[in-house]
């Protein structure tokens, strides 16, 4: 039997009484030490409207449906389908298991207590990861939209990398404030992102009233594509692979939110902002929003418009940041990783996390950025490199939310009715949407695997390094599982004296 507590307290879970045999009557393993602490010593000021933004940031990327947007109307379709498929049963699976466990590495700490320490240490490495490289891929698009305010910017590689550090420095000033100013800035950026999505679909609609605009070649009945490849569809689930960043930071909810609300309220947002934004880019074939803006209010709207993106994806890149510096900051408390991670500043921020995500972050950006474009392939081999290791992301966080899907089916069957957003929901929709969403991910993986995201590479080739690099993160993953959870249950009892302000569990 499942118990949720809207006000806020732990669920409690009792399994195998009264059920049908084959239905879940698996032990549940009692939550882990850092479930505990994280609510005593985090603050917790995230509200509704803190929470819809910032799974709004987290989400929002704008980048690959400019893409899609070329290709034609059968991408805008496949964009539609992901949104039912991957974005919507991956809110609901969010909402209700940050509901069901208010605390920080919530999809961790569930697949902990279901599965058993070691698989929750294995969808953690896996969660891990892509929150990484999305830190980078908001990086990326900082400076890519540098170098589009003027032509010749940023050419030099020691240029980004002067860029990187700059930014990497603005994360760490902001990294150590208080967590009500952080989601202040967050809130702030991530309105004005809105604001410009929204005036630039209001342009784009003016342009169309006034004939300035003509129906794209890419869209008409009559073209094909010649000497170029087309870019799969697949492409559309980069638009909604952020949905475990508020499942890191659920421990920092105020007592009493029911996340359903605000979440599924951030999903709308993102849909309708993703609908302006393709409005924009067949407005402005070679451009999107700003460029909307610059043709109807002129060159100074469109300026600032790049600026509020540019300001936005600092905010994605703090975001994902913090949300992997939580999971680190959780790893240590249970003594998967040194328990020097889990030391908290004077704003009761887990610092030492942060600044080990941020550096980590440094570093694979100075890489793909910055160190790629000398080799004589130039420019061609970061972006094959860069395809790589987004594709290789994209199938772990799919990877993991077969996890988010799996412990919704489970826990369904201990409940005829689970709470979300304050309200009873009956558990054959969570049943239906997991099955929607494990479907759409599975298609989403195949097709992933099936079809290049690169020009340069055929998809035979793509199908091998894909494939490879996927195997090489999932060995790697369950492999570093084991020792990990071996000194976890060494360091079990000295852990809880250490939170206890007892001894070092890490001395002898």
């Amino acid at each position: 039997m499942i118990e949720q507590q809207p006000n806020g307290r732990d669920a409690t879970v009792q399994t195998g009484i009264g059920g049908p045999p084959g239905r879940v009557s698996r032990a549940i393993c009692p939550p882990a030490l850092s479930h505990y602490y994280t609510r005593r010593a985090l603050p917790r000021p995230i509200g509704s409207l803190d929470l819809c933004l910032l799974y709004f940031t987290a989400l929002f990327t704008p980048g690959p449906l400019l893409q899609l947007t070329r290709e034609g109307p059968s991408t805008l379709l496949a964009a539609v389908l992901g949104a039912v498929t991957l974005l919507l049963p991956m809110t609901l699976a969010t909402s209700q298991l940050m509901a069901l466990t208010p605390s920080e590495g919530a999809l961790y700490a569930w697949t902990a207590r279901l599965l058993g320490p070691y698989w929750g240490t294995v969808v953690g490495i896996s969660d891990w990861l892509p929150g990484l490289l999305a830190s980078v891929s908001a990086l990326a698009s900082l400076v890519t939209t540098l170098q589009s305010l003027k032509a010749g910017w940023l050419a030099e590689p020691w240029q980004r990398g002067l860029v990187i550090m700059i930014v990497l420095a603005l994360l760490l000033l902001l990294g150590r404030q208080r967590q009500r100013t952080v989601q202040r800035i967050v809130n702030t950026f991530s309105a004005l992102t809105l604001a410009i999505v929204i005036l630039s679909g209001i342009c784009s609609l003016v342009l169309l009233q006034q004939r300035a605009w003509r129906l794209p070649p890419f869209w008409r009945p009559d073209w094909t594509i010649a000497g170029s490849s087309r870019s799969p569809d697949s492409l559309v689930a980069l638009l909604y692979l952020g949905y475990s960043a508020p499942l890191s930071m659920a421990g920092e909810l105020r007592p009493g939110l029911a996340p359903g609300r605000p979440l599924l309220g951030s999903a709308s947002l993102i849909c309708s902002s993703y609908l302006l934004v393709a409005l924009s880019a067949l407005v402005t074939p070679n451009g999107g929003p700003a460029l909307a803006l610059e043709m109807a209010l002129g060159h100074t709207a469109g300026s600032m418009a790049l600026v509020g993106l540019l300001a936005f994806y600092l905010c994605a890149a703090l975001v994902h940041t913090s949300a992997g510096a939580r999971l680190l900051f959780v790893a240590s408390l249970d003594g998967l990783l040194p328990t020097g991670l889990a030391l908290l500043n004077r704003e009761r921020i887990p610092w030492r996390a942060f600044v080990t995500q941020t550096v980590l972050t440094g570093a694979l950006a100075a890489v793909l950025l910055v160190a790629l474009p000398p080799v004589p392939s130039e420019a061609a081999f970061s972006s094959v490199a860069m395809a790589l290791l987004l594709a290789t992301m994209t199938l772990l966080r799919l990877f993991v939310a077969f996890f988010c899907f799996y412990m919704m089916t489970l826990l369904s069957y201990q409940q005829p009715s689970l709470a979300l957003g304050g309200r009873t929901t009956a558990s054959w929709l969570l049943r239906s949407g997991t099955m929607v969403g494990a479907t759409g991910s599975t298609l989403a993986m195949l097709d992933i695997l099936a079809h290049s995201w690169t020009p340069m590479l055929s998809n035979s080739n793509w199908t091998l390094l894909v494939g490879s690099l996927l195997m090489l993160c999932m060995s790697a993953a369950t492999l570093a599982a084991l020792p990990a959870t071996t000194r976890a249950s060494r360091l079990g009892p000295r852990l809880l004296q250490w939170l206890q302000g007892e001894g070092d569990p890490d001395a002898g």
